[in-house]
């Protein structure tokens, strides 16, 4: 060992620390090499440096989602204050990428947006534009990002705008529109299409501040991120903004691995990474079997407990329900993001529903503050009518005893009679159907719901869900 230089000793001991830290880094069991299972791609803008109007945060926003993701395991291309040259080439590079690498692409911008006829476009930094005439050549707009994301043919693709913070033109309207999904497309606006996101006055957008803490947390699928981000936001705004999704992608994907904390859904076993399992068709069967009616579990903000029916009728993209809570009748409008119901029933919370087990889906208010669990009883057939004649009644009462009997159904496929014998009993009532849905008005406090099955039953619920009937065609 004598024979060994110092400086040669010291080059040595540097070389095998140096091989020690690279073994460690490309096996470390969180390092974005060790959770690449599929190609990962972003793309992140940040603007705010404009003439017209500057913004504090975007470029905060933009650096934090890249690091973020790059944790997650993405290969991220950064922009910050980007000009329209700089944005389109990098657009461009970014569609070439996914086209030869697949898996999973993400979009993320913020800065300013503004929507004019119906059509989004982002805004650059630079003196090109001076009115929404100069939208067309001197912006990008989120139909051509989509279009180029899309045109990869990958996996999934993720757009997130956190870029509807004002609108610096007249002219323009206010926020922005949204944007229709494919099944592999999921989109994320900071706020609901038409309102105006705030910018922060930290470091960072309300918005990507509580975007960036969901995707650093580990095991949390696409839909519980984008669900614990909407949930931050509304409360951290105390209401003022609510993030809007928009999705009809029902694969997995998982962003980071880890083991989620207890009641996140889809949660990757510790040390492991879910891969992505996705079908690049839409899960029609998935979305159409939402419809129908179930029961109600609740728990209001005081901690009282209620229990109750609710109809849920499917209209194109659109989802109305209305609940029987007892003697009360609530209505709202839900809209599909990914496997997340998300329901405006005109109180200050939206409703937050994910998909659970068993056609199960289990609610909670954007403040936190409540939560509703709705189980199946009756799922509706899609494009289907009752057919008139006799039924074969089976069903229990309010007070836990059972009944049989017979019914007669008259109808032409909207407006239905039905007239009930029940033992020594006659009812009549008159109904309405309606996307898989029969309304029957017997004379009672709340009216008997059925849902049309695929085999031609009818299951119900009656007296705000205490009661409930099976209807079987005879014959």
């Amino acid at each position: 060992m004598r024979g060994v230089g110092i400086g040669v000793l010291v080059r040595l001991l540097a070389l095998f620390l140096a091989i020690l830290i690279s073994v460690g880094h490309w096996s470390a069991p969180g390092s974005a090499l060790a959770l690449a299972q599929e190609a990962r791609t972003a793309l992140v803008i940040g603007n705010g440096d404009y003439s017209f109007a500057p913004l504090a945060n975007p470029t905060n926003d933009a650096g934090d989602v890249a690091e973020a993701l790059r944790k997650a395991g993405f290969e991220v291309t950064l922009l910050k204050d980007a000009d329209i040259g700089e944005t389109r080439t990098a657009l461009r590079t970014f569609g070439q990428v996914l086209k030869e690498k697949g898996g999973v692409g993400l979009f993320f911008f913020a800065g300013h947006g503004v929507q004019v006829k119906g059509e989004n476009y982002l805004l650059p930094v630079g003196d090109g534009i001076g009115d929404v005439d100069d939208l067309d050549n001197q912006t990008v707009s989120a139909a051509q990002i989509v279009e180029e994301m899309d045109a990869a043919n990958n996996a999934l693709n993720i757009v997130i705008l956190d870029a509807c913070r004002d609108n610096p033109f007249t002219g323009g309207t206010k926020g922005l529109s949204r944007i229709d999904s494919s099944s592999s497309l999921f989109v994320s606006y900071s706020t609901s299409p038409g309102s105006v996101a705030l910018d922060g006055t930290g470091r960072n957008s309300p918005y990507t501040a509580n975007l960036t803490r969901a995707l650093e947390t580990p095991g949390l699928n696409l839909e519980e991120t984008f669900k614990r981000t909407l949930k931050g936001v509304y409360q951290e705004t105390r209401g003022k903004q609510l993030p809007w999704l928009s999705s009809s992608f029902f694969g997995e994907f998982v962003f980071l691995e880890g083991q989620a904390s207890p009641g996140s859904t889809a949660a990757a076993p510790s040390g492991q990474r879910q891969a992505l399992s996705l079908s690049r068709q839409p899960a029609i069967a998935e979305t159409a079997s939402l419809a129908g009616i179930y029961r109600a579990e609740g728990r209001n903000p005081n901690g009282s407990r209620y229990n109750g029916m609710v109809a849920l009728a499917q209209d194109g993209d659109r989802f109305d329900v209305t609940w029987w809570i007892g003697r009360q009748v609530f209505h709202g409008t839900g809209q599909l993001a990914g496997r997340m119901l998300v329901v405006d029933w005109g109180a200050q919370h939206p409703v937050v529903y994910s998909f659970a087990g068993e056609g199960r889906l289990n609610g909670e208010w954007a403040d936190g503050s409540a939560s509703e669990r709705l189980t199946p009883v009756g799922i509706a057939a899609s494009g289907a009518v009752p057919k008139p004649g006799r039924y074969a009644v089976q069903g229990r009462n309010p007070n836990g005893s059972g009944y049989k009997g017979w019914l007669n159904l008259d109808g032409d496929g909207e407006r239905y009679e039905l007239s009930w014998k029940i033992g020594r009993d006659s009812y009549s009532g008159s109904g309405i159907y309606r996307n898989g849905l029969l309304i029957v008005d017997w004379g009672g406090a709340t009216p008997v719901i059925y849902a049309l099955e695929k085999n031609g039953s009818l299951s119900g619920l009656w007296e705000a869900g205490r009661g409930a009937e099976r209807l079987t065609p005879e014959g």
